[in-house]
């Protein structure tokens, strides 16, 4: 009765559907049908990056899909993943191999060999000694029918790793390209902020020299002049460190791309114009569309097929055997007709005292199908939660942009004039370096703001699955 109940629940189960998810079956959660995105439209390529126009970023990115570390070590994951689901296909099929072998044995009438004979006083030329020597060869083969499909959920299962595997390979890739661009981005950012930081320098070493002639005077106490060199190193200081921070984001992108780790690495001065675009509306089925999302619903098959097969194992196996060759004491017999052998047969095997261990199988199983589907519902809510900050970073990011152009034309307009006090001495050495502080402070922030307005796009792009490509 027990079998028949096993069999029943199989054909319930039925086969893993291999078919995308749909979210609403998933988690019963309201979920939009569409994002509307308010970015201009146009046909995109699916390698997102050539959009930004800037064919030295592109360049590093091909380099880095070619020779980086992390990508080469996810691609011989995904082979060997391959591998497995190759071998597990195998097991499907019957088992043919050859095999042969020669042996020879000596037996002497007293039952001991010649050494043991002469200890026991016996003659050895008494004793008769008898050679034999046998040659085998033979053709085998085995093959477990798979009568309850044990096998075929085997493969099922390591055919859905594999996929997985392959499309984290997708995904990794996608991801990894997204931060090396973001990187490329980032020396851009650290370069003008750089560059900002030695006008600065520049510009406080001018009203250092110009508040040096007037203590030289006897216009200004020593305390205010040892203040404005205070001030002055605090520039030099601040110049150096973020002259090392240039330098460190340098290496590390050479790094990527398997280069020696130096500071020699060619960039853009400036931050590209143009963005990649997306459409004005995308439909919020990302499920079918990111490589994460697809890599854990194959996981989530695979851990099915894998409760299945444990379930099955409790039912008996039956395999079948045979083997066709010849045997003889002569090795010129073995091609002989009259010494030929063979054998078939059928075996069976059905577990019925293991200590539990079928059945604890079994659970483990079900509880690995259970975390599964709990690691595909917390990536499924987190993609739609990446896919709404990207939305609103990304709009609040223009906006932030505007503000920083502002600021940076305010702030130098006061700097302007607080130089121009400062040379009729209506104005502290104090008031001049602020105010040239809080220029390159603004114009520091501002590329900041270009960086990030880049960076939340391109966290768009990833959080949606990469570019979009559309036929006209």
């Amino acid at each position: 009765m027990k079998q028949y109940f096993l069999l029943l629940v199989i054909i319930l189960n039925g086969c893993a559907s291999k078919k995308a998810m749909s979210p609403d079956k998933i988690i019963n959660i309201p979920i939009p049908t569409s994002w509307e995105l308010n970015i201009s439209n146009s046909i995109q390529q699916e390698n997102w990056w050539n959009e930004f126009n800037d064919s030295t970023l592109n360049e590093f990115l091909d380099e880095f899909l070619n020779n980086n570390i992390n990508l080469e070590k996810t691609m011989l994951n995904t082979r060997r993943a391959k591998q497995g689901a190759v071998i597990a296909t195998g097991t499907l099929l019957p088992t043919i191999s050859i095999g042969s072998s020669g042996s020879e044995s000596e037996q002497n009438t007293a039952g001991f060999p010649p050494f043991f004979s002469t200890l026991f006083g016996q003659s050895s030329d008494k004793v008769s000694v008898f050679t034999q020597e046998n040659f085998n060869l033979s053709l085998s083969t085995q093959w477990e029918i798979d009568l309850w499909g044990k096998l075929r959920q085997g493969r099922i299962a390591s055919k859905q790793q594999y996929l997985s595997t392959k499309y984290y390979e997708d995904y990794l890739r996608l991801s990894l390209t997204a931060e090396a661009a973001k990187l490329y981005f980032s020396i851009i950012e650290a370069e003008k902020i750089l560059a900002n930081s030695a006008k600065k320098l520049t510009n406080a070493e001018t009203l250092f020299s110009l508040y040096n002639l007037r203590y030289n005077k006897g216009s200004i106490s020593v305390e205010a002049y040892q203040q404005s060199e205070i001030l002055l190193y605090a520039t030099k200081s601040d110049f150096n460190a973020k002259q090392l921070a240039l330098n460190t984001l340098k290496r590390e992108a050479n790094s990527l791309v398997k280069n020696y780790p130096n500071k020699n690495f060619g960039h853009k001065q400036n931050f590209p114009i143009s963005l990649p675009s997306l459409p004005d509306v995308v439909p919020a089925d990302i499920i079918k569309r990111r490589p994460d999302l697809i890599a854990q619903q194959y996981n989530l098959l695979s851990s099915k097929a894998l409760d299945k097969q444990a379930l099955l194992t409790l039912l008996p196996s039956f395999s079948l055997t045979g083997s066709l060759g010849s045997s003889s004491n002569d090795l010129k017999d073995l091609n002989d007709e009259d010494f030929s052998v063979w054998s078939k047969g059928l075996s069976v095997f059905l577990p019925v005292f293991n200590a539990g261990k079928l059945i604890a199988n079994k659970k483990i199983a079900n509880t690995n199908k259970e975390i599964a589907m709990l690691d595909f519902i917390n990536a499924l809510l987190n993609a739609y939660k990446e896919v709404e900050n990207a939305i609103e970073s990304d709009k609040i990011s223009g906006d932030a942009l505007l503000i920083a152009n502002t600021n940076a034309k305010l702030a130098n307009n006061i700097y302007i004039t607080t130089f121009e006090k400062f040379n009729r001495g209506a104005a502290s050495f104090e008031d001049a370096i602020n105010a040239n502080n809080a220029l390159y402070n603004s114009l520091d922030l501002k590329a900041s703001v270009e960086k990030v307005r880049l960076e939340q796009r391109i966290n768009l792009i990833l959080a949606l699955g990469g570019g979009f490509k559309y036929k006209k």
